[in-house]
């Protein structure tokens, strides 16, 4: 099964994930919708010192949105908000120092924000990792999971409350075409069953970003009626520093197909700008359409209760340790 996954993905990955596949899915497209303005809303980035999440906040800021760019390093996240300061003309773009891999510091930023009591109108959570070692979350879970799947799970329902009251709004989690190579995997989430068997990071990357596209479909779910669209999304291949050092063979054989970071980061713009009306609530997109979230004979297919049973685990692990956030009386 594993290798008819395999297969079906680079097929259907090497006709519509590369530049090729962009500029087809370009030449119909209407982009007016990208001349629209976020003046007055306020943005928050995931992992956006550099690669799609730097492109991506570059481009919302320009549009004059509040950017908040949430990165680990202080002075790697301090360098890249400077940038977009200077290239956009946008002055209020800031800083949010978070390791979304920590509970902790997840809970910390949800505090800050009570107390803030700022809106907040668009979540892109993009945040991730992609590494060959087994290594553990500060929390005891693996580092790769730690980072797509609990961290955004914490953050985006930590804020839901407020996403609620500032609606209308959107969480878009930055997802990837290698999730159409794995099931949704809920049993040894959060420490992956490694007996008998190196650690394999790509594996465990692709379990995630599975299970991040389920997650998009169980808030969109929750959430429906309050205002908040949640979506999901493929970049397609494009060329980042962490692809690059990540798989560089893989990169290596395709590079000539590789799209580039702005075509990449192109549809998390699109779904901040869109109207909610035109996009379909929890759906996965790939450039600014909905895809089918498995391919022919994967065998990746779900039903409600695996999800209901990730949903319930991912609850267990983040009780206690990030509360939501508490909201003053309007």
């Amino acid at each position: 099964m594993g290798l008819i996954r395999n297969c079906s993905f680079l097929l259907y990955g090497t006709k519509h994930f590369g530049k090729s596949g962009f500029a087809r899915a370009a030449a119909s497209w209407d982009n007016s919708v990208m001349e629209r303005r976020l003046e007055g809303k306020v943005v928050m980035v995931t992992g956006a010192n550099q690669g799609l999440g730097f492109e991506a906040a570059q481009e919302l800021a320009r549009r004059g949105a509040t950017l908040y760019m949430v990165c680990r390093n202080a002075q790697r996240g301090e360098e890249a908000v400077q940038k977009v300061r200077q290239a956009t003309g946008n002055q209020d773009v800031h800083l949010q120092v978070c390791d979304v891999s920590s509970l902790a510091s997840v809970d910390s930023l949800v505090r800050e924000w009570e107390v803030a009591g700022r809106p907040l109108h668009v979540l892109v959570n993009n945040a991730g990792i992609l590494v060959h070692e087994y290594s553990l979350s500060p929390d005891g879970h693996e580092s790769c999971f730690a980072t797509h799947t609990l961290g955004s799970f914490a953050l985006t329902t930590a804020l839901g409350p407020l996403l609620a009251r500032s609606a209308p709004s959107r969480v878009i989690f930055v997802s990837s075409g290698g999730m159409y190579t794995a099931p949704l995997e809920v049993k040894h989430a959060g420490n992956e069953d490694l007996a008998g068997r190196r650690y394999d990071g790509m594996l465990a990357y692709s379990r995630d970003k599975r299970r991040q596209v389920a997650l998009a479909e169980r808030l969109a779910e929750r959430w429906a009626g309050q205002g908040v669209g949640v979506y999901s999304m493929h970049p397609g291949w494009a060329t980042t520093e962490g692809v690059k050092k990540s798989i560089p063979g893989f990169y290596s054989f395709y590079r000539d197909s590789f799209r580039d970071v702005a075509q990449g980061a192109d549809t998390i713009v699109w779904l901040a700008l869109q109207d909610m009306a035109s996009l379909q609530p929890g759906a996965f997109y790939l450039d600014r359409t909905t895809q089918p979230k498995h391919l022919p004979l994967a065998g990746t297919q779900y039903g409600s209760a695996a999800v209901d049973s990730l949903w319930a685990a991912l609850e267990r692990m983040v009780e206690g340790k990030v509360k939501p956030v508490q909201l003053a009386a309007a």
